[in-house]
């Protein structure tokens, strides 16, 4: 699948590994300038990008905090100019999370991350999209979202809110040419699964269609369809690349 993201600027959370780095990697080889933000990585991911002719800038920092945000936004336009992208894929997960067993602090951080951090992102680039009355915004939601996994209850909770704001904000921006939507993937070889324990992991196959899981570069393909002008008449949609879980 080919895109021409060329003279296009964008960011993208948990570009450090996983769907965020091969979402990243993908977009850079497209022609966009890639803002590569992670709270670790951000730094080699940037040097990926560019040993493989691309360009990008790194932004380690955490995703929870406004004023990294503000400022993300503001060094960011000051390098190149706008922000045309946003990939939200930044997000975290623990094992034994259940409603009664996941702890307050354990649920508010996961809650942070995966939901909180997405409006604030969110937050920081629409003033320029909406300047410039253009813009594409990819959440990455999760089967989470969709379905209860067991063991999995803040995760669920943390991607259903992506889910629904993603929905919310697509309607809300539609008529302002930002087109907002977001991808559920299924189970995917990133380095989330270590906090994924055998039994789920299982569980997950034989409720996979397909029977085997994605591979990051799959889900990023969908990515990069959504940010590119394929995606202009969608608007607070969400694609499942899950091997046909939820249609089970």
């Amino acid at each position: 699948m080919s895109f021409d993201f060329s003279g296009q600027v964008a960011m993208v959370t948990g570009a450090g590994s996983g769907i965020g780095l091969a979402a990243a990697l993908g977009l850079a080889k497209s022609g966009a300038k890639v803002v590569a933000i992670d709270v670790a990585a951000a730094e080699e991911a940037v040097e990926t990008i560019r040993a493989g002719g691309g360009e990008g800038a790194a932004m380690s920092m955490d995703v929870r905090d406004p004023a990294a945000w503000k400022r993300a936004a503001e060094v960011t336009i000051a390098r190149y100019g706008t922000i045309d992208i946003l990939v939200n894929s930044a997000g975290i997960a623990v094992p034994g999370d259940t409603a009664l067993e996941v702890s307050e602090e354990v649920w508010d951080r996961i809650m942070d991350v995966n939901a909180k951090g997405v409006w604030l992102a969110m937050k920081s680039v629409l003033p320029t999209m909406l300047a410039r009355r253009r813009g594409k915004i990819c959440n990455v939601a999760s089967t989470a979202s969709h379905i209860g996994l067991r063991d999995a209850a803040s995760y669920c909770a943390s991607k259903g809110a992506v889910l629904a704001l993603t929905r919310q904000a697509g309607v809300q921006y539609a008529a302002d040419n930002i087109q907002i939507n977001s991808v559920s993937p299924g189970t995917t070889m990133t380095p989330l699964q270590r906090h994924v324990t055998e039994v789920q992991r299982a569980a997950f196959l034989k409720l996979t269609p397909i029977n085997r899981f994605a591979d990051a570069e799959e889900v990023a393909a969908v990515i990069l369809f959504l940010c590119s002008q394929g995606s202009s008449f969608m608007a607070g949609a969400d694609i499942s690349v899950d091997g046909g879980m939820v249609a089970l």
